[in-house]
């Protein structure tokens, strides 16, 4: 802490002011979350759930630019705010001030979200970690739901967290839009519909190249509270590949008898707008101009990933593929060529 302040102190009053300033609009910001004087004017049962939008995932995939430009939407909120502050945490299958509100099948538990609270087990091998893991075969069967799974406490519990963020945030309360980027939900997308029944959820489904995805996930290194989690490069390899085929196979089923659309990261790449409109026409969302990444758009104080808007990181993808193994490759290709096809990609010979 005390070597933070004197780096602060290096980059003059004003800098120091600007991280001060951002520092309490962010504890300000969640804690509206439970303390807001509209909670004295309108009970949570009366706030109305209207077509909440899911975007889903894995990490690495452009999710946070893709999200934020919904979150520029006037109607908009998160987890942790609207359109004025449209930067901060925004998965509430994470979030420390959302999840004391969640049952435990729609927690993300890792020790990357420093949220383990000794409600998680400690693996042999990957210790405390489960980011980039959930989904792996050994993990899938703890972590997967489906609609049958459903019970009406956790529904309840679901909607409030809802409510409570849309009677935080919220322009207007009638015409709100809730939004979430929570991964989790990506093998759990006909549960969460089945526990929103009647809102019409809706869901974005959101893909990157997935040689590229995997590709990340091999080079990330893995963390245990502190200690790094030592796996070799074909550990990381496998489990980069299982996590990847069975999140995607997963929303794909789950799609066929969902509202849900496909977003290529790409594709938002080469013409932003023309995606932002597409998704704003399947969310029954009045475009705004607001919502496309162009300079001059100041980031909210007190914001996250500050880097993660304009300019668009276009030229990215070639990194990855420059140094893309030829065993990621043939791995991937044999367990999910058929998969990497539907999703619109090209398969790697």
């Amino acid at each position: 802490m005390a070597a933070g302040l004197s780096q602060l102190r290096e980059r003059g009053p004003l800098h120091v002011a600007r991280k001060i300033i951002g520092r309490a609009r962010y504890a300000y910001q969640l804690q509206r979350y439970d303390v807001n004087l509209r909670r004295l004017a309108r009970s949570l049962g009366e706030v109305p759930i209207d077509r909440p939008i899911f975007i889903l995932g894995v990490q690495g995939g452009g999710g946070t630019i893709i999200a934020r430009t919904l979150y520029r939407h006037p109607e908009a909120v998160y987890a942790s705010g609207n359109s004025d502050y449209w930067a901060g945490v925004d998965e509430i299958h994470n979030c420390h001030h959302t999840i004391k509100d969640l049952p435990e099948s729609l927690i993300h538990r890792s020790a990357h979200f420093s949220n383990v609270d000794g409600k998680l087990d400690c693996h042999p091998l990957y210790g405390y970690q489960r980011c980039w893991l959930y989904a792996i075969d050994e993990f899938l069967p703890l972590y997967q739901r489906r609609a049958s799974d459903v019970d009406a406490g956790t529904a309840t519990a679901l909607q409030r967290v809802i409510r409570k963020v849309i009677l935080a945030y919220a322009h207007d309360l009638d015409h709100a839009r809730f939004i979430d980027m929570s991964q989790l939900y990506t093998i759990q997308a006909s549960y969460v519909a089945k526990l929103l029944e009647g809102s019409r959820p809706r869901f974005v489904l959101l893909t990157r190249n997935p040689y590229i995805t995997c590709g990340r996930a091999v080079r990330k290194e893995y963390d245990n509270h502190g200690t790094r989690v030592e796996l070799s490069v074909d550990q990381k390899t496998r489990c980069a590949i299982e996590h990847w085929d069975n999140s995607y196979r997963r929303a794909v089923a789950d799609g066929e008898q969902l509202e849900m659309i496909q977003v290529r990261y790409e594709d938002f790449l080469d013409n932003p707008e023309d995606v932002i409109r597409r998704m704003c026409e399947f969310a029954e969302l009045e475009f705004d101009p607001r919502q496309v990444p162009r300079g001059g758009q100041k980031i909210p104080l007190g914001s996250l990933s500050e880097e993660k808007w304009y300019p668009l990181k276009r030229d990215e993808n070639q990194r990855y593929l420059d140094s893309l193994t030829p065993e990621l490759i043939r791995a991937l290709n044999d367990r999910s060529a058929d998969l990497i096809r539907r999703l619109g990609y090209d398969v790697i010979e």
